[in-house]
């Protein structure tokens, strides 16, 4: 078995910054991606854009550092080894998956009822990996503390959700975002794994858009034979900055998992991207008007976050 190099445990309150921040860039990807499939009437070619840019900006970042190139011949023993299952270093199909969810699903049901699905997902896969010990941080019980930070993390994105128009017909589509949010919370636990084993994010985060942007080739090509692909692009540049963005939030959380397991990763993630999202409808023109049950939703989450994270003995001591 290949010695972790990553060995260094980050405290849990830097962890949970980090997990924070992620979310924030979680959904400045979305803001950015999603104009740009707008301006280019194509989802497909937007979403392969973005993964394609970032695994160019990760081929770069790893000829620069020869500790990234290295981690593969540690994830490779470990897979030898079969201290690491092989099928891990697909996890950058989760992303793509839910990338193309978002093009076929949000349209029909509208953004909120995405979200819930999503969300649902994300804390029911998270709970189970934790359970199940998938993820770097091994088993995590089912504890009261952690069992409320989960139902309330459902609960703030339902509240948060309540005052926004959504679309309620074909409902069955939601099955896809749902499913996609279990596949990101492995996802995640997959990409701590081969962190902790190559001792470094970058090697797990370029395996991951490499798949991604594969994946994601292969479904434009087949949609543009169909649909056919733009014939022109748009010229402003910040537009093209999805996949960098996403190199930002899918390191860190292959770095913080081990701190804080899945279910409180996911739950400080959703935490960031409901705050960036809340920034949005202020400041962004086109965003969709602030309601009040949208900030009683990012305050509940925020609850959940540290009720998921608080250690045992310091609920005890309160009840």
């Amino acid at each position: 078995m290949t010695t972790p190099r990553h060995s260094r445990v980050l405290p849990v309150w830097l962890a949970l910054v980090l997990a924070v921040s992620a979310g924030a860039f979680m959904t400045t990807q979305a803001r950015i991606n999603g104009q740009l499939a707008l301006e280019l009437g194509d989802g497909f070619v937007a979403a392969s854009l973005s993964f394609g840019l970032g695994f160019l900006v990760l081929c770069i970042v790893l000829l620069a550092f020869p500790r990234g190139r290295r981690g593969f011949t540690a994830i490779r023993n470990d897979i030898a080894a079969r201290t690491i299952p092989w099928w891990f270093t697909l996890a950058g199909s989760a992303g793509a998956g839910y990338v193309l969810s978002q093009a076929m699903v949000v349209g029909v049901t509208g953004v909120a009822l995405f979200t819930v699905a999503v969300v649902a997902g994300l804390t029911i896969g998270s709970v189970l990996l934790d359970l199940w010990g998938v993820g770097p941080a091994g088993k995590r019980p089912l504890t009261p503390r952690r069992i409320i930070g989960a139902v309330l993390g459902l609960i703030a994105v339902i509240v948060g959700v309540l005052g926004q128009p959504v679309q309620t017909n074909e409902l069955f589509l939601l099955i896809m975002p749902l499913l996609f949010g279990v596949a990101v919370a492995w996802q995640q636990a997959a990409n701590g794994r081969m962190t902790m084993t190559a001792g470094t994010p970058w090697t797990s985060t370029f395996l991951n858009f490499g798949v991604g942007t594969g994946i994601l080739l292969i479904a434009t090509a087949i949609h543009a034979l169909q649909a056919g692909l733009p014939t022109s692009f748009p010229g402003e540049w910040w537009l093209y900055l999805g996949g960098p963005v996403g190199i930002v939030f899918i390191a860190a959380n292959a770095v913080v998992v081990r701190a804080l397991g899945v279910l409180v990763l996911s739950l400080g993630t959703i935490a960031g991207q409901l705050v960036m999202a809340v920034i949005f409808d202020v400041v962004s023109p086109a965003g969709h008007p602030l309601v009040e049950s949208t900030l009683v939703g990012t305050a509940v989450i925020f609850v959940a976050v540290i009720v998921a994270s608080m250690p045992a003995k310091k609920v005890l001591a309160q009840e």
